[in-house]
């Protein structure tokens, strides 16, 4: 069994909340360790940053601790899960999910999903703005031009092969009920926007039954430079999450638990 300490915010009475904590166990081969948009805009040998686009991580500083992370925190969580047998897949955005061998391996011919709806056949409810709102928030032309197009992971964190890479909820579900795997144990980014609510993040899985668990200081939010200092989206998105949808754990807690099962 993979034994972990897990920790959720209890909101119950709401007169008198807090954080509780309680012990897991979980069957190693109904859990899976889930690497979530680990991105290499900015990273060392990476794809480009450009101070015309806010894509990625967002900002300087934050790209340059997400990149820590990625190789202090999520790397030996990835190096314990395979030495301990433990199922590794990976979450990424499509465009570097089809660069792989394996995402052809799980692809089906679905329909896609986007976190932001999509217009239907009545269109746009104000023809444009949905593009401009956008436009102002990443840069002109961001998803074509900005370093979205050309990223992949970086080699810190790369899957190895075999490992699942998915872009979708419906492929993801797929291939966890066909190896029968019910528990997800997530690092990755951003805390406050993927993490929670992208394509085969912690929100579509939880909404499909699945255990959902982060490990908290293994993701840091998307943290404009005055929340940095008190990592203001990262702690308000690992609240939420213990909140509503379950537990966080550490990942030191995670790689002991690994070695103890392993």
């Amino acid at each position: 069994m993979l034994r972990l300490t897990g920790r959720y915010y209890r909101t119950l009475p709401p007169t008198a909340p807090g954080y509780e904590t309680e012990s897991l166990e979980l069957e190693p081969d109904r859990t899976a360790l889930v690497s979530l948009h680990c991105w290499d805009i900015g990273c060392p040998g990476g794809s480009r940053f450009d101070e015309r686009f806010c894509v990625g991580m967002g900002y300087p500083d934050v790209t340059r601790r997400a990149y820590t992370i990625m190789t202090t925190m999520i790397r030996p969580a990835l190096i314990a899960a395979r030495a301990s047998g433990l199922q590794v897949c990976h979450v990424q955005a499509e465009q570097i999910a089809r660069r792989y061998p394996e995402w052809f391996t799980y692809a089906v011919d679905e329909p896609s999903e986007d976190p932001i709806p999509q217009p239907q056949v009545s269109g746009e409810a104000i023809p444009g703005y949905r593009k401009k709102i956008l436009e102002r928030a990443h840069g002109p032309d961001y998803s074509e031009a900005s370093a979205l197009a050309e990223m992949d992971f970086p080699a810190a964190v790369a899957p190895e092969p075999g490992e699942p890479i998915v872009h979708q909820t419906s492929q993801f579900d797929r291939i966890l009920r066909e190896r029968g795997i019910v528990n997800l144990i997530y690092a990755g980014f951003a805390t406050d926007m993927c993490i929670l609510n992208a394509p085969g993040g912690m929100g579509p899985m939880f909404g499909l039954g699945y255990r959902v668990i982060l490990m908290r200081d293994a993701t840091i939010g998307v943290e404009p430079p005055d929340f940095l200092d008190n990592h203001i989206a990262t702690r308000w998105a690992i609240r939420y999450h213990e909140a509503h949808w379950g537990d966080t754990i550490t990942t030191a807690d995670f790689i002991a638990a690994c070695e103890a099962a392993g």
